[in-house]
């Protein structure tokens, strides 16, 4: 998936419909959280475009990129959070 090539989304659906492929090709079996319309989480993160966070539950950040790389998601929430 390179994020080059994807036209920014417009609609929520439009949105969601990105995660649902980025899961797909990528072999993601966590949860994806997609931020709403109006990017009120990535303006609260620091509003860097395309920037990829892994969050752990109760808000701790554990891993930022300011240009998200989609292909080494897997292995560095493997790494992060442990596995599967």
């Amino acid at each position: 998936m390179q994020f080059q090539d994807i036209d920014q989304p417009v609609e929520m659906d439009e949105r969601l419909e990105l995660a649902g492929r980025c899961r797909s090709e990528l072999g993601v079996e966590r949860v994806i959280v997609v931020d709403k319309m109006d990017n009120a989480v990535r303006e609260a993160y620091g509003g860097l475009p395309n920037s990829a966070y892994i969050i752990k539950p109760g808000g701790e950040i554990v891993y930022k990129e300011a240009w998200g790389k989609a292909g080494g998601w897997p292995a560095i929430l493997d790494e992060i959070l442990g596995g599967g």
